[in-house]
């Protein structure tokens, strides 16, 4: 998944949905079964996550990804 935390709400039946944490969420508790591994990119932190997903999603996360942090790294699409 590319830019995690550029995706917007969606209404579901009335009720607003957060559909990349029902991904995630999903994807955690099949990732024995799952054949494809999760990627995601994202500019947020762990903070940023937490706050826009929740603690339950961070924790999800932390166990699902190699997180890799690009400190001061220079655009390169510029």
């Amino acid at each position: 998944f590319d830019d995690l935390g550029t995706e917007s709400m969606r209404k579901n039946f009335g009720n607003e949905a957060n559909i990349m944490e029902e991904i995630i969420l999903s994807r955690y508790s099949r990732r024995n079964a799952l054949i494809n591994k999760t990627h995601i990119t994202t500019n947020l932190t762990g903070n940023d996550i937490e706050e826009r997903y929740g603690a339950r999603v961070r924790s999800r996360m932390r166990e699902m990804f190699n997180v890799i942090e690009f400190v001061d790294a220079k655009d390169m699409r510029k």
